[in-house]
């Protein structure tokens, strides 16, 4: 019994502890060098450098935006390691929550159905994609895998300590996050209710009235959270962003074009799911298709909700944004809602109903578990295109960092930067070109929307100039201040700072 499941959990916590190190390969390569990141990182320890709770320097109040507030716990984490302590939490996390769940199905299953759960939904492909996030890395919603499996870990043991306990963090997250732990938590109850007596059904469910009052309780804490975000959205600098997305949406109804990209984003989405949705119908035909018409209308009923949740939020970026197809239904902070409900609904169904108990025959499940994982590949491929895993190992093996970069990355000018970035005082303030933002991941570094909190000791752009960045130097950096000509950069610094700058480039002399 003890090695079968310290088997998976292990096989598990290694493939963790290597895509932890793919992601520092990646991040060192500077392939997630996108904004959104960053926000996070200032915002999650702004408050430990003396500055506003959840500041950063691109948007300013970033909690007028979102209720980010689990970010508070990971503060310490990211002030002392940057980049590294997100991918440590997110790491962390999932080691805690995939040893936890397969230790307990492991108690009620086989070791064919643990196996083919570990590299069907909890490492395949899909998982893969997302949490690599191309082009940004991390956001804390991909915290929502880990956490609900712990959920669903809390409901499946009766652990009623840690059932708030986590459901508050899962809360804490965002403001769509008491929509998703509501949903994983009524889908639950349902399907309890449901298997405990097989004359039951979902008109039966209807009439209890432990159902209504914890959809009201959840409904209430989501629409509260919803509320309070408002509040903060208008009692400073109004951003409407649900007015706007309500606007896009209404005027949007009308506009074929519209219709048909949300309409193939909703296929795209629901190929993403379906491995998970295979992996629940396989479980169904596993017990005879036992109430296979309520199971799945829990599942679509849930999922529709959570779908229309992206969709406002998605629709945001409707008409204002060049990439609005990579940023609405798949982009992967939306996408995990889905997924982490379809992961976490196949757990409880699976564990309920029985699944997986008995011993069988190999052939069949492994037979179905290499279908569900390969066709995951062609599907993330094809939903999205920004993620390529054949050329992501390729440049891994043949390039230090992103060859879309590299032109713009002499190794002259990147050995004074890496020496800058170890040197300046730690949470400087600088202001750096984007492909050279990821050296300094544990600086506050400003963006040209000049919502800086404190200006800048040090600068560093392109001679070039393409993008206009040294436009705002003289809104973004203290006075006086002078240039020093790298091969391709221009280093702009106060006289502080300067003995940093001659400093790194003695090398060069």
């Amino acid at each position: 019994m003890r090695l079968k499941w310290m088997a998976p959990v292990v096989v598990s916590s290694l493939f963790l502890l290597l895509f932890f190190c793919f992601k520092v390969i990646r991040f060192q390569g500077l392939y997630y060098t996108f904004n959104d990141m960053y926000i996070f990182l200032q915002e999650s320890c702004s408050w430990m450098d003396g500055r506003p709770l959840l500041y950063e320097n691109i948007w300013g109040y970033d909690d007028r935006i979102h209720n980010n507030y689990a970010m508070l716990l990971w503060g310490p984490l990211i002030h002392l390691g940057g980049a590294y302590g997100a991918f440590a939490v997110q790491t962390g996390l999932s080691l805690l929550s995939y040893g936890l769940i397969l230790h307990h199905l492991s108690r009620r299953m086989s070791n064919w159905a643990l196996w083919l759960i570990l590299l069907v939904l909890l490492t395949g492909p899909v998982w893969f994609w997302f949490n690599d996030h191309p082009g940004i890395g991390w956001h804390p919603e991909l915290t929502y895998l880990p956490l609900t499996l712990l959920f669903i870990w809390a409901l499946l043991t009766h652990q009623t300590v840690w059932f708030w306990v986590i459901a508050v963090l899962i809360v804490a997250v965002k403001e769509d996050g008491a929509l998703l732990v509501g949903v994983i938590h009524l889908a639950f109850l349902s399907i309890q209710y449901l298997v405990s007596d097989k004359r039951r059904t979902l008109i039966d469910l209807l009439k209890q009235r432990r159902f209504w009052l914890t959809a009201a309780g959840w409904a209430v804490l989501f629409i509260a959270g919803m509320a309070f975000l408002s509040y903060k959205n208008h009692s400073a600098e109004p951003e409407p962003r649900l007015q706007q997305a309500i606007n896009a949406i209404e005027t949007g109804l009308h506009d074929r074009v519209f219709i048909r990209k949300n309409l193939k984003l909703v296929f795209q989405t629901f190929l993403l799911l379906l491995p998970s949705i295979g992996f629940l119908l396989y479980g169904l035909y596993r017990v005879g298709w036992r109430q296979v018409g309520s199971v799945l209308l829990i599942y679509a009923v849930a999922q529709s909700a959570l779908l229309l949740s992206n969709w406002v939020q998605g629709a945001t970026y409707y008409g204002t944004n060049a990439l609005f197809d990579m940023v609405s239904l798949t982009w992967p902070p939306r996408f995990v809602l889905v997924y982490a409900f379809s992961v976490t609904y196949c757990l409880a169904i699976w564990s309920l109903l029985g699944i997986g108990e008995q011993p069988v025959s190999v052939w069949k499940p492994a037979l179905i578990g290499l279908v569900l994982v390969c066709i995951q590949l062609p599907i993330v491929q094809y939903a999205r295109p920004d993620f390529q895993l054949i050329s992501i190992v390729r440049n891994l093996v043949r390039h230090r960092f992103d060859p879309f970069k590299e032109p713009m990355l002499p190794a002259s000018d990147v050995a004074v930067v890496e020496t800058l970035a170890r040197a300046i005082p730690a949470h400087s303030n600088v202001f750096i070109f984007d492909f050279l933002i990821p050296f300094f991941h544990k600086h506050y570094n400003i963006w040209p929307t000049e919502n800086q909190w404190e200006d800048a000791d040090l600068a560093i752009i392109p001679t070039n100039d393409v993008h206009k960045l040294g436009e705002h130097l003289p809104r973004v950096m203290k006075h006086p201040y002078q240039s020093i000509r790298l091969s391709t950069y221009t280093i702009f610094v106060t006289p502080a700072y300067e003995p940093y700058v001659k400093a790194a480039m003695q090398p060069l002399k």
